[in-house]
């Protein structure tokens, strides 16, 4: 027989039958852990593109319907495209006072990270007065970011031949926005069918 001098090492046959459960079950624990990561990840990525084709077509609308002039360019990944939306109103008030309200607003894509934004530039000029000849003017000049991650090779702007003439252009008083929001792997796309108010 051989003897042994000293401390023996390594594990006993109850310890790696006890150790080798533990290990694999934190194992498990740690791929569920990481397949919900993942599918969290890929939640968070889609919820953020709707969130992109939401806004810009929600706050386009929100100004085309009030438009009295609209204008844009036919392809959207033109270095220079825009649309461009402008309307007009006064009104009196409660109190006797006069209002006036002018609005320019104009949309352009700017590269960003490999994809596009779409930015909202309004200028405007709000008047108040107790008459026509006695009216204080705040002028507005901003610039705001409405969505970014588009990609714009994917989207369009265009009229719609509602009149029937078989030409697009403002007579037919109605356009579609198509928004296409890449984050991460996930894509998604609205198209918002456009109305304004009155055109001409």
């Amino acid at each position: 027989m051989k003897c042994f001098k000293g401390k023996e090492e390594g594990f006993t046959l109850v310890e790696l039958l006890v150790a080798i459960p533990i290990i694999g079950l934190l194992g498990l624990a740690t791929g569920a852990v990481l397949i919900q990561l993942l599918h969290s990840d890929r939640i968070s990525h889609r919820m953020a593109a709707v969130r992109q084709v939401q806004v810009a077509g929600d706050r386009v609308s929100q100004d085309a319907v009030q438009a009295q002039s609209v204008t844009f360019g036919d392809n959207m990944t033109s270095p220079g495209w825009s649309l461009n939306l402008s309307w007009s109103g006064d009104w009196t008030d409660n109190t006797g006072d006069y209002h006036t309200r002018v609005v320019d607003v104009t949309y352009t894509l700017v590269a960003a990270n490999g994809l596009y934004e779409l930015q909202r530039h309004e200028v405007a000029e709000n008047a108040v007065g107790p008459d026509w000849d006695h009216m204080t003017v705040t002028p507005r000049n901003i610039t705001t970011t409405v969505a970014d991650h588009l990609d714009v090779g994917q989207m369009s702007c265009q009229w719609v031949d509602t009149n029937g003439d078989g030409e697009l252009n403002e007579e037919d008083n109605t356009f579609t926005l198509k928004v296409v929001s890449v984050v991460g792997t996930k894509t998604e796309e609205r198209t918002y069918n456009i109305s304004p108010r009155s055109l001409g």
